[in-house]
């Protein structure tokens, strides 16, 4: 999205989605874990066993990367909803490859530089040469066998972003004939084509565009209605009654431990009613949190892409690094809590000198 047509409220949702996976992920490698403290309560001090209870919605925050998803598709699509607009794809392609790909091997190389150190000082079993040629070539979601390199999982779905770039021009252009209905049709039925094939043995296509390409396509749909101002048309109350009932069957799908797709598409649900109320009220959504919250939460937004990037080989290290001087991951889940600013720091740092010079080096490559 171009700066001149940046809507604020964008950076605030992205901070608060990188904020939901990493708060995910720390419970998985930042602490010792809700059944040992619960299993074993005498080992562990009052404190430790309250502080826990911080723990709880963490479970539910991992499906943030829908919001994530949505967000993308609404910024693709947005600079290109004001009016007879002719895309040059090949630009477009190189532009993307230029803003995702370069940050996305320089992660990759950090992640197996720390990987290696992990593997070299604590017998860490992650460090795989094939995996890491397999996330490189941006082939880990597919077959034949999983390709994940789990030094640094969350880099799945970048292949899926990389989908969702080449599946757009062909959305655009139904987009622009005016088929919306037609495409949605196709999008809902690729959806239900990888369910069907997924109870055939086919697991690997719930992690492609195949299962997942309506989140991003509700995203660009979103952009189309905010360009005419079509969500200012809906009720406060009747917005407010949606996104709390769609939260309500969203974690219950998770709590019950529903059909992995069922999950999926409640919390699309929510994420989609929410993105909504964000975008049709920024200022009572600015009230309700509070200046000084919403601004720092919006600078994480600013950097979230390389803290995503980045963030779970940092993890990794620091619980190698916690269990080196302490003998054990953290008890305490505010210690693990407290591990988030050195990463979000460092995040800072790989932005302002990966992240950011090779984007505005591509854009000053792009100028005639």
């Amino acid at each position: 999205m171009k700066n001149s047509e940046r809507i604020p409220v964008i950076d605030f949702l992205r901070g608060l989605s990188c904020l939901g996976v990493l708060l995910y992920h720390v419970r998985v490698d930042l602490w010792i874990g809700w059944w040992r403290i619960t299993s074993y309560p005498q080992e562990y001090s009052s404190f430790a066993k309250t502080m826990a209870w911080l723990s709880i919605p963490t479970p539910f925050m991992g499906y943030a990367v829908v919001l994530f998803f949505l967000i993308s598709g609404f910024c693709i699509h947005y600079p290109n909803t004001s009016g007879s607009i002719k895309l040059c794809w090949k630009t477009y392609l190189i532009r993307r490859f230029w803003r995702i790909y370069p940050a996305y091997f320089a992660a990759l190389l950090f992640t197996a530089c720390i990987s290696y150190l992990c593997l070299t000082l604590w017998g860490d079993n992650t460090w795989n040469v094939s995996k890491i040629f397999r996330v490189a070539t941006l082939t880990q979601n597919y077959p034949p066998e999983s390709g994940q390199f789990l030094s640094n999982p969350s880099l799945w779905t970048i292949p899926l972003e990389v989908e969702f770039y080449l599946l757009y021009p062909i959305a655009f252009l139904f987009f622009a004939s005016n088929r919306n209905s037609l495409l949605w049709i196709i999008s809902l039925g690729m959806s239900a084509l990888s369910i069907l094939l997924s109870y055939q043995g086919y697991q690997w296509l719930s992690f492609t565009a195949l299962f997942l390409w309506p989140s991003w396509l509700l995203g660009a749909w979103i952009a189309k209605l905010y360009r005419d101002q079509k969500l200012n048309r809906i009720k406060l109350g009747y917005l407010l009654t949606l996104t709390g009932l769609s939260l309500g069957v969203a974690l219950m799908s998770r709590y019950q431990n529903w059909e992995t797709w069922t999950q999926y598409f409640a919390w699309t649900a929510f994420y989609s009613f929410f993105f909504i109320f964000c975008l049709s009220h920024a200022g009572l959504l600015d009230r309700m949190i509070g200046t000084r919250l919403t601004v720092a939460i919006s600078w994480i937004g600013k950097i979230s892409f390389s803290l995503y990037l980045i963030h779970f080989p940092l993890f990794k290290l620091f619980g190698y690094l916690h269990r080196e001087i302490f003998g054990e991951k953290p008890a305490n889940f505010l210690i693990s809590l407290f591990y988030l600013l050195p990463v979000i720091f460092l995040a800072w740092l790989f932005f302002k000198w990966v992240e950011d010079p090779i984007h505005q080096w591509s854009k000053k490559k792009r100028k005639p």
